[in-house]
């Protein structure tokens, strides 16, 4: 009886939740162009940072019309119209626009600035617990990890023979890494951080704090930034990051990958020159909104298309290939269709596939993940400062990611195409890719040498 009572007292609060707090509506607007933005591809100092147009210099990338900001003057007429602005993309022409009232949408649509609107989220104010997060102290695991500078990370270094690269000092240093992710719970107060190149952190989720809301990007982070010498290095040390938080852990809903494009953006618009995301999507809590296998060809999901077209503007994209091997969806979620990714399947210290990788052909036959890396037991840093191990893509990816940073230290002017290619010529089963691994396991020394041969 007093477990149905509890039964009755907990749907009841919900009721009363729901009650309190109305319905909202989120929907993507297309627009029919940017506007009168008064801006020039003869001046994109304007609208770019002087990084941002160095780095498309180097990697040969036009400057157009797509860098442009959208008009103020379209933000104005969309909130004057009914609906507050929550997101936008510059690339694609669209607002991300949350109403009260879904049939408020239809006054937005009317408008002669917009060429159609998509449903992309329902819901209530979300609710992000606040807590005081004191400063950790250090932590050392009882397990005495390897006798090397590596410590517990060893194994995974010598999975892709990259212990020789990062030895020779090839460490990150000058590469500008943007990891975009849910949140990054006590990054700030975790002793084992403080050694981070941080170049700054912003968020695009309308709620929720980058260091309170998830630590998956935590963990993440420290499978690259963290340099601990015999307890645990990441893949790139030396690098530079930038904290970008896209996903709302909340609910799932299409509106996140809005928010990712903005991520994106902003990251292109820093000249920021590699992305690092373990963040995919494929089902979401309104079904209708679900991807199906059809739809994996890397034009129909708009974070797919950004992903690519970030590539375009000059940067590397490396994504999680997602952890749904072993269940019914088994493919890579979006943006791992994406063309120009690379996207990265999960093995352990072994070079055995961990049975969660994601795997298979996309819908237009290409083979995903691209390679693979230490997915299985990756050391972590968890949001209490405890060095552990995590599984999944998530961590495989950021690993990978991070080692492609150091190879591209070796010489930074070096064509991202270029670079790709000798990644993949340097992996294990480049001769014979299957959609399981994919090209297989990079040797990081032998990509190492490639490189340093095109300097002399």
């Amino acid at each position: 009886m007093k477990y149905f009572f509890s039964i009755l007292f907990f749907l009841f609060s919900l009721l009363s939740y729901s009650e309190t707090q109305p319905i909202q509506y989120k929907f993507r607007v297309y627009l029919t162009d940017k506007g009168d933005t008064g801006y020039s591809v003869d001046n994109p100092s304007e609208f770019l940072t002087e990084n941002a147009i160095e780095r498309k210099r180097v990697q040969k990338v036009a400057i157009d019309e797509s860098d442009f900001p959208i008009s103020n003057d379209y933000f104005a007429l969309v909130e004057m119209a009914g609906g507050k602005v929550v997101s936008h993309s510059k690339w694609f022409n669209t607002l991300v626009v949350e109403v009260a009232d879904s049939l408020k949408i239809e006054d937005i649509k009317s408008l002669s600035i917009v060429d159609s609107v998509k449903y992309l989220w329902r819901g209530t104010a979300n609710s992000y617990r606040k807590a005081t997060r004191p400063r950790l102290e250090r932590f050392r695991p009882e397990k005495e990890p390897a006798d090397s500078v590596y410590g517990y990370t060893y194994p995974q270094f010598t999975l892709h023979n990259a212990d020789e690269m990062l030895n020779a000092g090839y460490i990150g240093n000058g590469i500008q890494i943007g990891v975009i992710d849910a949140g990054f719970t006590n990054f700030d107060v975790i002793p084992e951080f403080e050694s981070v190149k941080l170049l700054g952190y912003s968020n695009f989720v309308p709620e929720g704090d980058m260091f309170a809301s998830s630590d998956h990007g935590t963990k993440v982070l420290s499978t690259m930034a963290v340099c601990q010498p015999g307890m645990m290095i990441g893949s790139a040390p030396e690098a530079s990051y930038w904290l970008l938080r896209s996903e709302d852990v909340i609910s799932e809903y299409p509106v996140e990958e809005d928010y990712w494009i903005r991520a994106v953006e902003f990251a292109d618009s820093l000249g920021l020159d590699l992305i690092n995301s373990s963040l995919g999507y494929n089902e979401f809590d309104d079904i209708i909104l679900n991807y199906t296998h059809d739809d994996l060809t890397g034009g129909v999901s708009l974070m797919s298309r950004a992903a690519d077209m970030a590539y375009d503007k000059g940067m590397i994209i490396v994504v999680s290939a997602g952890n749904e091997g072993n269940k019914p969806w088994q493919k890579s979620t979006p943006p791992g269709d994406a063309k120009n990714v690379i996207a990265v399947g999960a093995v352990g210290t072994d070079s055995i596939i961990a049975p969660f990788s994601s795997h298979g052909e996309m819908a237009d036959g290409r083979i995903k993940p691209d390679l693979v890396s230490v997915g299985r037991n990756t050391v972590t840093i968890n949001q209490f400062g405890v060095i552990g191990t995590t599984n999944g893509t998530s961590l495989s990816s950021p690993f990978l990611a991070g080692l492609i940073a150091s190879l591209w230290s070796i010489n930074p002017e070096l064509h991202r195409t270029e670079l790709i290619d000798i990644i993949f010529r340097s992996s294990d089963r480049n001769q014979s890719p299957d959609p399981v691994y994919g090209h297989g396991i990079t040797d990081f020394s032998k990509a190492m040498n490639e490189v340093l041969k095109i300097i002399e």
